[in-house]
């Protein structure tokens, strides 16, 4: 957090500020508006939820009313005009693609695809786009170039060709947005209105928007928002860790390619668990445990039925309630962790003791040393008054440290804790909107592939024709397993299988794999989790 206030400050003083969208309006999302709200640094230009007359209520008792407020739904959109597609966006992320691959001569690049250039910095035009999408295009153009020209530039041109399938197929869904309306709601945003919509990919295409973040939770609304987002060069601030863990890594990429950001946010256990990774790492230390505290008892067959009550006590909705309870929650946000930092799971679903603060260093050690660990690197998560903060054990082997952290009163070792008593959820969201803004710098994001997973398994048993319904529902829960296992199992990310209907009986308790289900309808997750590296 080294100067973000003072450029908060900066920003107040010369009555500027940071323009955000925000998807969701649920409890995550209601809190974080109300948060922002309180900072002048920002100003939310643009909100979207699926139900724009649940969502006027809610935000009336934040404070903003509907004389504030712009609406746009989708059913309302019936003008003929010039339109833009989402097809467009691959154009500009091809530009950006190529630019980031420093291709010799770039500029020679550039006049090889000037054929192809539609407005602004457009590479290719949509005709190009929706032919067979073969080399043959560019590669006729060869003549642009001079003898100079090498095998592997070619080769790149036809890598470059099919990454455009790629994207085609991931936006399959093209989503037109007229042009007219568009500069209509532009122009509304700079007269200091709200825009409403129901209209998640919507959002991304505003001009006056300098962040979109993702307060929805659902991993399919979740890659529509990234995705959209980042390739129309807007940071990503998540606190969706459901569609992070399944494309995370995908999402960064391309983000680095388009250069903006991507990150989940700060506020959830696994950004204020990095923050006591990096203090560590960056000490010398070497981190034996990480973990977060579980504030409730962990009930695999939980659903939303049995949990309605306890979820109306809390003012949360059963479904999310639900994901907490059974565990699938902890799985997603340590899994998170897992992929940002390397450490990994020592058993599939993590130990998840009933442990309180005082006894964390004697649980999470070694086997040997009494614990119950049997390796060292590990994620877990503990049952008890570690909750609602985060928790790191690590060690050293200089004898001088040991004596200066016994002096400081962290005990004799050999293993040491750190503590972090508490995470503040969506209110601590603005220490990533200025990270983002000014220093380019994301709070948490994975690394460049999955190493964990959060697997699907049968809440009860499953019938051949049973749909599942996703987390927090009736039918399944998720597990941490390595990437790896996961892969070599054909077991299904939690995050995909929403929707999908069993063509086998799955009893309780077992992981479910490709084989069990028929899913019907791809969406953009679905092609994004698809062998997403093969062309970085």
């Amino acid at each position: 957090m080294i100067n973000l206030y003072e450029k908060v400050k900066i920003l107040e003083s010369q009555s500027k500020f940071i323009r955000i969208a925000i998807v969701g309006i649920g409890q995550m999302g209601t809190g974080l508006i109300a948060q922002l709200r309180e900072i002048p640094a920002f100003k939310i230009v643009a909100l979207a939820n699926r139900n724009i007359n649940r969502s006027l209520e809610k935000l009336e008792n934040i404070g903003i009313n509907q004389k504030d407020l712009v609406l746009y739904s989708l059913k309302d959109s019936s003008k003929i005009n010039q339109s833009i597609t989402d097809i467009d966006l691959i154009n500009d992320f091809l530009y950006s693609y190529l630019k980031s691959q420093k291709l010799d001569e770039f500029e020679k690049t550039n006049k090889l695809l000037q054929p192809f250039k539609s407005s602004k910095i457009k590479m290719l035009t949509n005709t190009y786009i929706s032919n067979d999408l073969s080399s043959t295009a560019i590669l006729n153009n060869l003549d642009e170039y001079n003898s100079s020209n090498t095998l592997s530039e070619i080769d790149k041109f036809n890598e470059i060709n099919e990454l455009i399938y790629k994207l085609k197929n991931i936006l399959f869904k093209t989503t037109t947005i007229n042009i007219e309306l568009l500069n209509d709601l532009n122009a509304a945003v700079s007269n200091n209105k709200v825009i409403l919509t129901d209209n998640i990919s919507f959002l991304a295409k505003l001009d006056f928007v300098d962040v979109v973040i993702d307060a929805t939770g659902s991993p399919e609304a979740g890659a529509q928002i990234a995705l959209l987002s980042i390739l129309n060069n807007k940071h990503v601030i998540t606190l969706n860790v459901e569609a992070d863990t399944a494309i995370g890594p995908i999402l960064k990429k391309l983000a680095d390619i388009c250069g903006v950001v991507y990150t989940v946010a700060a506020g959830d256990e696994p950004a204020a668990l990095k923050e006591l990774y990096d203090f560590a790492k960056l000490l010398g230390f070497e981190v034996i445990a990480a973990g977060k505290g579980k504030n409730n008892p962990l009930d695999r067959s939980a659903n939303p039925d049995s949990l309605l009550e306890y979820s109306n006590i809390k003012g949360a909705s059963p479904k999310m309630m639900t994901s907490f309870v059974d565990g699938t929650k902890s799985m997603l946000e340590m899994t998170c962790f897992s992929n940002a930092t390397g450490m990994i799971p020592d058993c599939r679903g993590m130990h998840g003791p009933n442990a309180n603060v005082s006894d964390l260093l004697n649980i999470f050690s070694l086997k040997k040393d009494g614990g119950i660990l049997e390796k060292k690197g590990v994620v877990d998560f503990a049952i008890g008054d570690v909750a609602p903060g985060v928790f790191l054990i690590y060690t050293t082997d200089n004898v001088i440290l040991k004596k200066q952290l016994k002096y400081l009163l962290y005990g004799d070792g050999p293993n040491y804790l750190l503590y972090r008593p508490y995470h503040l959820a969506s209110m601590e969201v603005p220490v990533s909107i200025i990270s983002a803004y000014f220093y380019k710098a994301g709070t948490i994001a994975p690394m460049n592939s999955l190493l964990s997973e959060v697997i699907t398994v049968a809440k009860k048993d499953l019938e051949i024709g049973d749909k599942i319904d996703g987390i927090g529902g009736f039918t399944i829960y998720g597990l941490i397993e390595l990437y790896k296992v996961a892969s070599i199992q054909n077991l299904v990310p939690i995050a995909l299988c929403e929707g999908a209907k069993l063509k086998r009986i799955v009893k309780k308790g077992t992981p479910i794999t490709y084989d069990d289900f028929i899913l019907k309808n791809l969406n953009i997750i679905h092609y994004l989790n698809e062998n997403p590296f093969e062309y970085f």
